[in-house]
Formats: C-alpha cells, sequence, structure tokens
C-alpha cells in the first residue's frame, strides 16, 4: 500500500528538516514556519512530525525531544528514505551535527535479547552523545594549546 501523499505543511516541515544543520525541536520548526506563513498552531505542526515518523521520512530524537529527517546512508546521499526502520544517532553535545546510523547485527542483537526477555520491542532508541570529528578536532587542538602555554 502507498504512502499518504503528504500536504503543503507537511512537504514544508519535510524540507524543513532535510535543510537543517541540526536536530530541530517541533517549537524551532513553528517558529520558522510563523516566518512562511504567519500563524502555525503547534497542534498542526506535531500532528505533521507524527505523520513524518509514520512515513519513516523523519525520526525524533528522544534525548533531545527534537526531530531529524531520516538520512539513511544506505538509501542516497542524504535524501530520506521513506522507509520503517529502527535508526541509532549520533549526536555532537557541542555543535549539534546528528549522523543517523542502521546495523542488521545491532537490530538482531536487540532482537534476541528481547525476545529472551519475553519482551515484544515496539520502539528501540539508541543515542550515543560525544563529539563529531570537527569538535574533536577543535577540542584537541585548545587542549594542545592549553598544555603548551602551560609548560613554557
Amino acid at each position: 500500500m502507498a504512502p499518504a501523499p503528504l500536504n503543503e505543511t507537511q512537504s514544508r516541515i519535510r524540507d524543513l528538516l532535510a535543510q537543517a544543520e541540526k536536530p530541530l525541536s517541533a517549537y524551532d520548526v513553528i517558529d520558522a514556519l510563523r516566518e512562511e506563513l504567519g500563524r502555525v498552531a503547534p497542534p498542526t505542526v506535531y500532528r505533521a512530525l507524527q505523520k513524518l515518523i509514520d512515513e519513516g521520512l523523519a525520526h525524533r530524537l528522544e534525548t533531545r525531544n527534537a526531530y531529524v529527517a531520516c538520512r539513511d546512508s544506505g538509501h542516497g546521499s542524504g535524501h530520506s528514505c521513506g522507509h520503517r526502520h529502527r535508526a541509532g544517532f549520533m549526536i555532537c553535545r557541542s555543535c549539534g551535527k546528528t549522523l543517523e546510523f542502521g546495523d542488521e547485527e545491532i537490530e538482531t542483537l536487540l532482537s534476541r535479547a528481547a525476545a529472551r526477555g519475553g519482551f515484544t520491542a515496539e520502539r528501540v532508541a539508541i543515542e550515543i552523545q560525544g563529539l563529531c570529528g570537527v569538535c574533536t578536532s577543535a577540542f584537541s587542538s585548545e587542549v594542545g594549546t592549553g598544555s603548551r602555554e602551560e609548560n613554557a
């Protein structure tokens, strides 16, 4: 069965998420839409975000209470993949950059663990907090510079 087409608001929110360089909260989305469309009711945005999640076009980051476009690297370069899957995220605590990943081995491991416990998983959230490569390099440079100055 083909997914229901997106309405104008849902399409615009999908585009906002796809263009964003970091996760957006629902209120970030509302603010962006207000600039374009004027008054936008929060329930409208929350329903649109849920529709995008249901269609596999977006994900909610539990630890940030924010949303990102689906960017599964196995389905093109940064384009929404339009499928439902369990995704994990690496989230930079400094700049907010978020990378999506999926791994069949991880999914199998989680499914086995749930089955052993007699548990049926309905939702899985894997979020790795840390520093992206750029922020790690910047942090290392700052620490390195600081330690050289201290030793001089």
